[in-house]
């Protein structure tokens, strides 16, 4: 399946300081709101670590879910999963909410309709990623999802018409290639081949609705709101919209019944990929996005197979193929090019 390929779902993050997690201000975009920090504007090199290990963070959970969620779907389809994984983590960020920022965090800052926006953008990225999936075969899927970093800037030219910075071009095309190289291995081993069958737009939609909730986040909440709030308030209001999309699919047949009764297997992995790939592995991604911007996080996507294959090594003994090794060592090198250029700006300052 797909899921051992790629996935990008994602206890808590505690800020001591509310300051942390702050996107610097800039000019008012075309979005109306306050925008998120440019991905062009140096922020010193204490933000850019504090991105990095963020972003590094992300990955890595979302890398762990892989295998876990492989796992689950023998248990869970699809549409059921993913509102018993965000209701589980819904109440752990609710309760980190609660001990790091008090009550008054529970409730949102911003009119409800903004909230409800965000949260369906949430929410339409697992749906369109699932039926993506249940309509694409492996090898096309892969192929496709490849390409995030130009869908992601795609979306982030047409909401905010910011201009690329300098280096992404070169770090997309050695994601791309990474990723390529990776699934031409898999490809000579498998009788699946690049075929489109239809879901291949749904997968690209769904990127595209991820790197839309990533700069809504920023843009819509008051500077002084922590991501661990925004977090919570877009996690719990996705809720809704997702058992809307699974009482759909579930009255026109597409899935069964939902499983009450998994066995205590399936029960932990829920409870693992909830608290870490969901709650803090999308915690921390927000944190990233405000600290270095999205057009790093695209980047970050790619390397989530490659963390997956390295955690399947480690914790499951699966053998990976050498065109995989070769593959995500390209990628993390298109990551490690993006952000020496992040480093290099986020010096520039000091240096004058």
């Amino acid at each position: 399946m797909l899921i051992r390929i790629y996935s990008s779902e994602g206890p808590a993050f505690s800020h001591k300081d509310h300051r942390s997690d702050r996107p610097q201000p800039e000019a008012p975009s075309v979005l109306g709101a306050t925008p998120m920090q440019s991905s062009t504007t140096p922020s010193g090199p204490r933000s850019f670590w504090i991105g990095t290990l963020c972003y590094l963070n992300a990955a890595f959970v979302w890398g762990l879910n892989i295998p876990l969620t492989s796992a689950l779907f023998a248990s869970f389809d699809p549409f059921w999963l993913a509102p018993l994984r965000l209701s589980i983590a819904s109440c752990l960020l609710a309760m980190a909410v609660l001990l790091s920022l008090g009550s008054a965090s529970l409730k949102s800052p911003i009119p409800a309709g903004r909230v409800l926006l965000m949260s369906l953008c949430v929410s339409c990225f697992f749906t369109l990623y699932n039926l993506g999936l249940l309509h694409s075969n492996t090898i096309t899927a892969a192929a496709i999802m490849a390409g995030s970093p130009v869908y992601g800037a795609v979306t982030t030219r047409l909401m905010t018409g910011a201009k690329l910075e300098k280096g992404f071009w070169g770090a997309a095309l050695l994601t791309m290639i990474g990723a390529s190289i990776a699934i031409y291995g898999r490809s000579e081993r498998n009788d699946q081949g690049l075929m489109l069958e239809g879901g291949e737009i749904l997968i690209v939609l769904s990127i595209a609705a991820w790197t839309a909730y990533s700069i809504l986040s920023q843009r819509w909440f008051p500077t002084d709101v922590p991501q661990l709030q925004r977090t919570f308030l877009t996690t719990l209001g996705s809720i809704p919209c997702l058992l809307v999309f699974w009482l759909i699919a579930w009255s026109s047949g597409v899935v069964g019944a939902p499983n009450f009764h998994p066995s205590a297997e399936a029960l932990r992995n829920l409870f693992i990929t909830a608290a870490f790939s969901t709650a803090l592995g999308a915690v921390t991604w927000n944190i990233g996005v405000a600290r270095l911007g999205i057009n790093a996080g695209v980047m970050w996507q790619n390397t989530v197979p490659v963390f997956a294959v390295l955690i399947s090594l480690v914790a499951f003994q699966v053998q990976p193929m050498p065109e995989q090794m070769l593959g995500g060592c390209v990628v993390l090198s298109g990551v490690l090019y993006m952000q020496w250029h992040k480093l290099r700006l986020s010096r520039a300052p000091n240096q004058t």
